[in-house]
């Protein structure tokens, strides 16, 4: 119960009118029936100032008493304010009843001796009179002063619950017998008090009744306060004698009476249990809470200390239990004060004497009008690792993410830059901020707006992942090629807020596959498209015309001093040649037509949608050029002519080969009747038998490739010195259907000019390393040397198949030597070195075939880095019989000694051969006399032999 200051005053006038009323009723009820029995008579005689003067003070008795008992109330009340301890107030309170008792006593009998004084004067009293009118004061007393008492006792126990019981003061069982007993009694004992004062006498009969009253109430009285003690009996063996227990206690009442008392035990054992149950459960909640719990006072002082919290500091909660809180969080609280609310960060003392890293959050609350503070600790050092390790990760993904070669960026839902890394300075050439909040389009090249407005376009509609590629503008208002990858990010509606995503500047590899297909489709040398752009494009023109009636004509042109000019001048003289050539053709070639080097000193001209009545004049223009133009070289001028096969593409041309094989053979006949010429293509030509050969061997080939039916052959190339065998040279067959072998010679010239030379080289580099792996793998200690043809230089994918091979075999690319013949060396001698080079990187070796058959054989010898030189067969082949050839064999060794290089005689074929070529030092021989070539390697087959 909780009271105001007001009513609190209110309570404590009414306890002093209680009391002063009870002592002002009871002279009155005394007196009064005094005089109306007759025991004293109002006095006639003249009354001295001393019995007025005791009138007077009983009088003010009263009002004194009120006074008194006002000043008594006062701990109470000032209990209630915090100015008393409330211990005085429970001692004044158990102390009220004998004080008031002994002033109404005390009051009582000096009313008697003032009333005796006003009624006989100096005189003494009656002594019969005097009883009964001390026995009519006395029961006046008791019926108005129990009254006030009640009520008295009453108010004052109501102050007192606000102040807070230490223990009972009133007991039930002296109310029940005050009521149950005494009143009754009283009662009885008026009643035969005033039938004696009006009689004068006391009846035995009456005295009998009196007495089984007063027996039959004591009874009475009895029993009900033994029923009372007996249901008390549970509250008080849990209170003892002190007043207070546990919930726990308490929760153990039982009743053992049926009236309200028992039910009322019954329902506060109930209670309790409740109570109980929900303190041992917030009392396991505070002990098993992850986080630290600390209780404190008004005044810092630690009250509760759960397990975490002990856990956390290293103490026990008996050792910290009324401690300052400041003791254990020195930065969060001073000594003496209370914690502030709210929710901070801060360090705590540990037992061990370090530092640890908190959260703490404050709260308070109000437990019987006393303020509380629950301060709720987390150890944060593992968060702080974390946010530090957050940190460091972040700084290295920025410094990654600024550093990035790649542009890192966002963009909101509108389009505008949010966020781009330092690579937009290389990229755009300018700095981040300079872009971030401007629009996308703004760097957009117009050319391209409409592509790269509908990337973004799917990607700000929320496509999952966009990768596009688009033109943007930098500073300088150059074009860079960006390849974006894009991914949006949506709110909780699905809408899309923003996207990120990577870009990487393509531009330099833009240009970088842009020069790759220039050169895939242009020839190196003279600028113009290569054979394999022609080819294509004349495919295409076929097919087109096969569906139109659109005619076009192909232009054939081979020149006619070039391998002369080539000879004589050198390489570089040659390659003038063929610039000047294709400079001169593009400058006459009409605007739209097709103008390729096909190869070697070869060009051809594709005529789109002409009469095929205009081809030949066509070609007879171009013709004519040569005949004002002199190529001057080395202070000398020579007069360069053409040879050109017309031949007519239309409906009637059943494919690309067949048109050119149709120029192909008219630029022989022109070369055949004497060069200089022009020829159109007639199906009545002389040669056109051997050209539909030449197009059956190139079929075959085509079926052999396709069903991988060539075979490999091996000679072996035998140690002039030792004669062992470990080098063979790998040679191709084609086998046909019927069995017949045909040799090279017959299917090369054929494979060479329809196009299929370089598909039959990658055949046999493949196979060849293939079967030289397995080999080396079955322990064999042998080594290849693989035949190409003079067109290898031109094929750009054979020296990215050999390294695929090598690498997919594991082979040692030093057992692999790669011949090409002289002459096909020297006439594209800038592609063979880089070859030769390209080679001899990798770690493989290069032979020189047929060396000695050019005219500058020795001239070319010291400019290609080549390991090995095949003499021509030539010079051996009559070496037993020829002083000339013997010289000449004799001189190319020695040459090749001094230059590094091994030499190898080829066409061995008798024992003398062999003995010369070992006087003279050569180091290797091959022939059919030491070995025939061979799909079977055999052990050492001719090591005797040698």
């Amino acid at each position: 119960m909780t009271l105001t200051p007001e009513q609190a005053r209110g309570l404590r006038a009414r306890f002093a009118a209680a009391v002063a009323l009870g002592f002002a009723a009871a002279p009155a009820i005394g007196v009064g029936a005094a005089l109306l029995a007759g025991v004293v008579a109002a006095p006639v005689a003249p009354v001295s100032a001393g019995a007025w003067l005791a009138v007077a003070a009983l009088a003010a008795f009263p009002a004194l008493a009120g006074v008194a008992a006002w000043r008594y109330a006062a701990p109470f009340v000032g209990a209630l304010a915090g100015a008393s301890e409330a211990t005085w107030a429970d001692r004044r309170l158990a102390a009220f009843p004998r004080r008031y008792w002994l002033l109404q006593l005390a009051y009582a009998m000096a009313v008697v001796l003032t009333a005796a004084r006003l009624a006989w004067g100096d005189a003494a009293a009656p002594a019969g009179r005097l009883l009964h009118l001390a026995i009519l004061q006395l029961s006046g007393a008791i019926v108005a002063g129990l009254p006030a008492f009640v009520v008295a006792q009453d108010t004052l126990g109501r102050i007192a619950a606000a102040v807070g019981l230490v223990r009972p003061s009133a007991s039930l069982r002296s109310r029940l017998v005050v009521v149950g007993a005494l009143l009754p009694q009283l009662g009885y004992t008026l009643l035969a008090e005033l039938h004696f004062l009006r009689t004068g006498t006391l009846p035995p009969a009456l005295l009998a009744a009196w007495a089984a009253l007063a027996a039959l109430t004591l009874l009475t009285a009895w029993l009900a306060i033994r029923g009372l003690a007996r249901a008390l009996r549970p509250v008080q063996r849990v209170l003892g004698g002190t007043g207070a227990a546990a919930h726990g206690e308490l929760a153990a009442l039982r009743p053992v009476s049926a009236d309200e008392v028992g039910y009322l035990t019954q329902t506060l054992g109930r209670v309790f249990g409740r109570l109980r149950d929900h303190e041992a459960y917030m009392r396991a909640v505070v002990d098993t809470a992850a986080e630290g719990v600390i209780v404190v006072d008004e005044e810092g002082a630690i009250e509760t200390f759960n397990r975490a919290a002990e856990r956390l500091f290293g103490f026990r909660a008996a050792e910290v239990r009324g401690r300052a809180l400041a003791w254990l969080l020195p930065e969060l609280v001073r000594e003496g004060e209370a914690p502030a609310l709210g929710e901070r960060e801060t360090e705590a003392a540990h037992r061990s004497g370090r530092r640890i890293p908190v959260s703490v959050r404050v709260s308070d609350m109000e437990v019987g009008g006393r303020r509380r503070y629950t301060c709720l600790v987390a150890d944060i050092s593992e968060r702080r690792a974390a946010e530090d390790e957050l940190r460091r990760a972040e700084a290295r993904y920025r410094d990654l993410v600024e550093t990035a070669h790649d542009l890192v960026w966002s963009i909101d839902a509108e389009g505008r830059w949010l966020y781009l890394n330092r690579a937009c300075k290389s990229i755009y050439g300018y700095e981040p901020e300079e872009m971030v909040g401007r629009p996308v389009a703004d760097f957009e090249d117009p050319e391209f707006a409409e592509r790269d407005a509908q990337a973004f376009a799917s990607l700000l509609a929320g496509q999952e992942l966009v990768q596009y590629e688009a033109v943007h503008l930098d500073r300088e208002g150059k074009r860079r090629h960006l390849s974006f990858n894009g991914r949006a990010h949506r709110d909780a509606d699905g809408r899309v807020i923003y996207a990120t995503g990577t870009a990487r500047d393509v531009t330099e590899r833009k240009a970088f596959e842009a020069r790759l297909t220039y050169y895939a489709e242009h020839d190196s040398l003279t600028g113009l498209f290569n054979r394999h752009y022609f080819q294509q494009e004349l495919e295409r023109v076929v097919a087109r015309v096969a569906r139109s009636r659109e005619s076009c004509a192909l232009l054939y042109i081979d020149l006619d001093q070039f391998k002369y000019v080539n000879d004589t001048l050198g390489h570089g003289a040659g390659d003038r040649l063929l610039v000047e050539v294709a400079r001169m053709l593009r400058a006459h070639v009409r605007e739209g037509d097709l103008l390729a080097r096909f190869g070697g000193d070869e060009f051809t001209v594709l005529l789109y949608d002409i009469d095929p009545r205009h081809a030949v004049p066509a070609a007879e223009h171009l013709r004519a050029l040569f005949e004002g133009y002199r190529f001057v070289e080395a202070g000398s001028a020579f007069n360069i002519s053409c040879s050109i096969g017309v031949a007519i593409v239309d409906a009637g041309t059943a494919s690309a080969d067949e048109a050119l094989s149709h120029a192909d053979l008219a630029c022989n006949v022109a070369k055949a009747g004497g060069r200089n010429r022009v020829h159109l293509y007639d199906p009545a030509d002389p040669e056109k038998a051997g050209m539909a050969a030449d197009m059956g061997w190139a079929a075959r080939v085509r079926e052999m490739l396709e069903h991988d039916r060539f075979r490999l052959v091996f000679q072996p190339i035998v140690s002039v010195r030792s004669g062992e065998v470990h080098d063979y040279e790998v040679l191709m067959r084609m086998v046909c259907d019927d069995g017949q072998v045909i040799l090279p010679g017959g299917f090369m010239p054929a494979a060479e000019r329809f196009g299929l030379i370089h598909a039959v080289d990658r055949w046999m580099v493949r196979h060849a390393i293939g079967r030289l792996a397995e080999l080396r793998a079955g322990g064999a200690d042998v080594r290849f040397s693989i035949n190409l043809s003079g067109k290898a230089f031109e094929d750009e994918e054979l020296l990215p198949l050999i390294r695929r091979e090598l690498r997919r075999t594991g082979l040692d690319p030093q057992l692999l030597t790669f011949e090409i013949t002289e002459t096909a060396a020297i006439a594209n001698l800038s592609a063979a070195l880089r070859f030769i080079r390209a080679l001899k990187e990798i770690g493989c070796q290069f032979a020189l075939d047929d060396f000695g058959s050019g005219f500058c054989s020795f001239t070319y010898l010291k400019h290609l880095p080549v390991d090995k030189l095949k003499i021509d067969g030539s010079f051996v082949q009559g070496l037993a019989r020829a002083r000339v050839d013997q010289e000449m064999v004799r001189s190319i060794n020695q040459i090749a000694h001094a230059l590094g290089k091994q030499t190898i005689a080829e066409y061995v074929e008798d024992a003398r051969t062999l003995e010369l070529l070992r006087e003279f030092g050569v180091d290797y021989a091959q022939g059919n006399f030491l070995g025939r070539p061979d799909e079977r390697i055999p052990p050492q087959a001719h090591a005797a032999r040698a």
